[in-house]
């Protein structure tokens, strides 16, 4: 078998596109964008959309909604201080919200400003830069663009420093490094819109307002004529006209109300498309007028897939730069890690957890409860907790645990009734009832037993007694498994 060639790669752009060779520059594939001849401003300037943005905000919310929390992890203490307070610091949920817009230009573009602090360098500022500064290369490295101009054919670049700049990116592959767009497919939907839109008005202006029809005699004077029209212009601004005694004007409503329902129809169905773009569904945003409770769950369910595929990639962009700052300042390799969570993950999931382990027997300390459920030492205690007796009664293979000697237990249950009682239950009663329970499986097959044994006794009397007997032997007996 040859393999010489196995770590070499043989399908490359430049052995196919000699033009990209040439220019050392990858176009944008974007096919919108090259239709059109423009660049990605173009995307920026859609977000003028009121329902687009409302789309956009809908979906940043279920990520910036997060709590945030460093965890320690392998780290050294005095590293994981100082990231925890440079991103204490810094305006995390502004820069969250930036990184949010990857998934909607395809990629986003973050410059540091570092700054000297003690023996550190710290990231002063991180600033999202516009993507139109940048372009990839036939190496899919990013570059910025120097001297960068259409129009003269110049077009300088310079792959960007790595520990300056910070690319993120949605969904690149090979062919695409500039990343998938959301908003590449709300072009269309919202330029058909804004067209619709400025039809609609001019409807809205041409048949909002009844027609007036002014009348005159047959053979008026055309100096008549126009002075009745002259009249009509004004009347439509100010509701007021004069006009000669002969003549009159009538009203004529439009009949508008199918039209008007078109442009309804396309502005919904507009608005439709854009939010199946953004979110995948549609429910979350627009009131229809049927639906099942199933139908909005499961809608739900798919918005809250797509915020967790930005929850992960913030999460890996703040880790990028978690990486870089250990770059510049440590050799360890061990490093804390940010991470994103909601409330009810910690609150739900990990106290059933937790709980289930109590159960069998798992004592957590303290150290692990702060670590966890984000508590403060001086707000709780832990405190010895009994053995659940429903579990104690079986072992892990579902086996009933032997109990104490049955003989003994009864001597003590005897010796625990009152005097009295035992004194006038002794010779008639009381022995054959404790020797039904020793033998006895159940609680009905010993009631059977003494029914059949003693029928003229009287059953409340015996129910009374047996009840507190079993009782004081089920306590006594769980109390002996648990010591």
């Amino acid at each position: 078998m040859d393999t010489k060639n196995l770590t070499q790669e043989i399908a490359t752009r430049q052995n196919f596109d000699k033009i990209v060779t040439y220019w050392n520059m990858l176009p944008d594939p974007d096919p919108i964008l090259r239709k059109i001849g423009k660049d990605i401003t173009t995307y920026r300037e859609l977000m003028t959309d009121p329902h687009l943005f409302s789309t956009i905000q809908q979906r940043k919310a279920g990520v910036l909604s997060l709590n945030w929390e460093l965890q320690q992890q392998e780290s050294a203490q005095n590293e994981f201080d100082l990231i925890n307070n440079i991103l204490i610091n810094i305006n995390l949920e502004n820069f969250i919200d930036q990184i949010l817009n990857t998934p909607l230009f395809g990629f986003t573009v973050f410059e540091i400003i570092w700054k000297k602090e003690g023996n550190y360098l710290i990231p002063d500022r991180i600033d999202e830069k516009p993507q139109e500064w940048f372009f990839f290369d036939q190496y899919n490295n990013l570059n910025y663009k120097k001297n960068f101009n259409a129009n003269l054919g110049t077009n300088e670049g310079e792959i960007v420093n790595p520990l300056k700049f910070v690319l993120v990116q949605h969904k690149p592959t090979y062919q695409n490094p500039y990343g998938e767009r959301v908003l590449s497919r709300c072009f269309w939907p919202v330029t058909f819109k804004r067209g619709g839109l400025k039809f609609w008005i001019t409807f809205t202006e041409k048949y909002g307002n009844p027609f007036l029809v002014g009348k005159l005699p047959r053979g008026s004077a055309q100096q008549d004529i126009d002075n009745l029209l002259t009249s009509l212009e004004n009347m439509v601004q100010d509701a007021v006209a004069v006009i000669p005694d002969d003549s009159s004007i009538d009203l004529k409503e439009a009949q508008r109300s199918s039209s008007v329902e078109v442009f309804k129809e396309l502005m919904n169905f507009q608005n439709s498309e854009i939010s199946k773009a953004i979110l995948t569904q549609t429910l979350t945003t627009e009131v229809q007028d049927t639906g099942t409770y199933a139908a909005s769950k499961t809608m739900g369910d798919m918005l809250a897939k797509v915020q967790q595929a930005d929850q992960r990639l913030v999460e890996r962009a703040i880790n990028k730069i978690i990486d870089l700052i250990y770059q510049v300042n440590f050799n360890s390799i061990n490093k804390p890690k940010f991470i994103l969570y909601a409330d009810e993950d910690v609150d739900k999931l990990l106290a059933e957890r937790d709980q289930i382990l109590v159960n069998t027997g798992i004592k957590f300390t303290k150290d692990y409860y702060i670590r966890n459920y984000n508590l403060l030492p001086e707000d709780f205690d832990i405190t010895e907790k009994p053995v659940n007796p429903e579990f104690a009664e079986k072992n892990n293979v579902g086996t009933k645990i032997a109990l104490p000697d049955e003989k003994k237990l009864t001597d003590e249950i005897i010796n625990q009734l009152p005097d009295k009682l035992l004194q006038l239950q002794i010779e008639s009663t009381l022995k054959p009832v404790l020797s039904l329970i020793e033998n006895g499986e159940t609680y009905e097959t010993i009631m059977e037993q003494l029914a059949k044994t003693y029928p003229a006794m009287s059953t409340n009397q015996l129910e009374e007694l047996l009840t507190k007997l079993l009782f004081i032997s089920e306590i006594t007996g769980r109390n002996s498994v648990s010591s």
